[in-house]
């Protein structure tokens, strides 16, 4: 059974939550969405897109266009859910370096911090969004980020009159950054919210509150993006990967 845990308090800041299964023996698709995850498993385990395979015990998933799918290893797996506005400064490049290919940890750093995940031990994790964060200085494009987050049916030529920016520099910086547009991002912001609203209320009629316009419209998008119906997903077995509910701390 998949558990999920609130993070430790020291992480709120970086981690929405910690889920934890002590035998992964079901595949796992993760759709594309807002965050990232760190993947970390007790055997070697495989994950890929279409295009890209990776096998590692330790490795970053950045979903924004392409479906990932996690292949059984039958070992012990935890997956630590990167919140939407940390994913930067986590990272030493660019997001779009990591977006939408499994990436193994020991690519990405150097120094081995994150093998005391294992131990579920977080400081290496801490420090390293610590130390990343101090080096990367707050641009127009996190303000823009949770904009979109938070409203994601605003439209780009309207956050453009508020900060005062040009629409197209802000599709500029946050291609340059993310690797996508802030409408394809929008689109992702939704479909999440309707996902956890459909699977806490177990229906597919939450599309009204996402700000779709007619059902048909929400339907074309879910479809286009989860490569299934709403009602198929719900009774799929890739739905529990987003079907938990935080009961307890980690510690």
């Amino acid at each position: 059974m998949l558990k999920q845990y609130y993070p430790p308090a020291e992480l709120n800041g970086f981690i929405s939550s910690v889920l934890i299964l002590k035998k992964f023996t079901v595949p796992i698709k993760v759709f594309p969405g807002t965050g990232a995850e760190i993947w970390v498993s007790s055997k070697e385990l495989c994950i890929s897109t279409e295009n890209h395979i990776k096998t590692n015990k330790y490795q970053l998933v950045i979903p924004r266009i392409d479906t990932f799918t996690a292949k059984p290893n039958n070992g012990n797996l935890m997956v630590l859910r990167v919140r939407h506005d940390a994913v930067r400064f986590l990272l030493p490049e660019r997001t779009l370096s990591y977006t939408d290919k499994p990436t193994a940890l020991a690519d990405i750093w150097q120094e081995p911090w994150y093998l005391d995940l294992a131990n579920s031990s977080f400081k290496g994790l801490l420090d390293c969004f610590v130390r990343t964060k101090a080096l990367k200085q707050p641009q127009l494009i996190d303000d823009i980020l949770n904009i979109l987050y938070r409203n994601p049916t605003k439209k780009i030529t309207d956050i453009a009159d508020e900060t005062g920016y040009s629409a197209r520099f802000i599709q500029k910086e946050f291609l340059k950054e993310y690797g996508i547009t802030p409408k394809r991002y929008q689109i992702n912001c939704r479909l999440e919210q309707l996902l956890k609203a459909m699977l806490k209320e177990q229906d597919t009629y939450r599309w009204l509150e996402t700000g779709y316009y007619d059902q048909s419209h929400f339907y074309r998008d879910f479809k286009r993006y989860f490569t299934m119906t709403p009602s198929a997903f719900l009774k799929s077995d890739y739905s529990f990967f987003y079907n938990t509910i935080a009961k307890q701390t980690l510690r």
